[in-house]
């Protein structure tokens, strides 16, 4: 078995595909599954359960998925670590909900793109809870979260804290612009809010159990793009992070108000495994999203407030 052949392994059991694997690795899919015939056979167990679908791991296949992500990510900066290289070297696979790759994604791409050349970033995008699950099963090196607190086996470093608005069209309700809100109060208006397994509908019900009240939504639909556009159509009023309704609150499509007793504010974290520390490369790229992070803060393009708390060091 060779590094060639474990990373091969990697991308068919993070897609869960030969096909898929064949195309981010641009190798012929009958290679591929030669390798892991080979493997299989050297290590005289399965690896792969093959189904319509595609493939799972099998038992034997997970423990060894757990052990080459080491070696990858170990092997990938050892070059770097012989030499003494300046520059750190290696993928880096990153973690992080819509909201936050929207502002973040573009810029951190292009900033690494020019300060560090020998990193390649692969920015995956999806709800808080899955790249949480992410970053437990190690599919990705690095992640932004929000809300995470005390969870067992990673390190996790605040990074800002954001507000969550009542927003709504103008003329719809009579509240006068700049008055804050209480969450009772807002709760009896007609609230278009992402679903209970979203992250953001789970901060607002814990919050709502403090007022006594229950929260019952008039509209629930997961996309922030939508809830802002059945706003927009006088349907309801939506509860987002302010740099979410930024623009539209800008340019007069929607007023919008704090929200009080208990006010609604979420904060984003940086995670990493605790028993896979952060390589050369990894750290370069989260510190990089930190200083961008910051600039979007500093500069007001982001509402939010900055957490000093630098990473530690290596």
């Amino acid at each position: 078995m060779d590094i060639r052949q474990l990373r091969y392994f990697i991308a068919i059991a993070e897609t869960g595909s030969f096909s898929r694997a064949a195309e981010r690795l641009r190798v012929a899919q009958p290679a591929l599954s030669q390798h892991v015939l080979t493997m299989e056979a050297g290590l005289g167990v399965a690896l792969l359960q093959r189904n319509p679908r595609g493939v799972a791991l099998t038992e034997a296949g997970q423990r060894l998925l757990e052990r080459a992500r080491d070696i990858d990510a170990s092997f990938s900066g050892l070059d770097d670590h012989v030499r003494g290289a300046r520059l750190p070297a290696g993928d880096v696979r990153f973690g992080m909900p819509a909201t936050i790759n929207e502002q973040l994604g573009v810029p951190l791409i292009e900033a690494a793109l020019e300060t560090f050349p020998k990193i390649r970033i692969r920015i995956s995008e999806a709800m808080s809870g899955f790249v949480l699950d992410w970053l437990r099963d190690g599919v990705v090196d690095v992640a932004l979260l929000y809300n995470v607190l005390d969870e067992k086996g990673l390190s996790l470093r605040p990074v800002l804290t954001e507000e969550i608005k009542l927003f709504g069209r103008p003329g719809l309700q009579r509240i006068r612009p700049g008055e804050a809100v209480k969450l009772a109060a807002a709760m009896r208006l007609p609230l278009i809010l992402p679903g209970p397994a979203h992250g953001l509908r789970q901060l607002i019900e814990t919050a709502a159990q403090k007022t006594g009240k229950k929260l019952e939504p008039a509209i629930e639909i997961d996309s922030y793009r939508q809830i802002k556009q059945l706003a927009m159509r006088g349907l309801g009023f939506g509860l987002l992070p302010a740099t979410a309704i930024k623009q539209e609150v800008s340019d007069g499509t929607f007023l919008s108000w704090r929200v009080t007793n208990p006010a609604l504010m979420r904060r984003i974290y940086l995670g990493y495994p605790k028993a896979r520390p952060l390589s050369a490369a990894s750290r370069a790229v989260s510190q990089l999203s930190l200083s961008i992070l910051k600039a979007l803060v500093t500069d007001g393009a982001w509402p939010a407030i900055w957490v000093d708390n630098d990473l530690p060091a290596a």
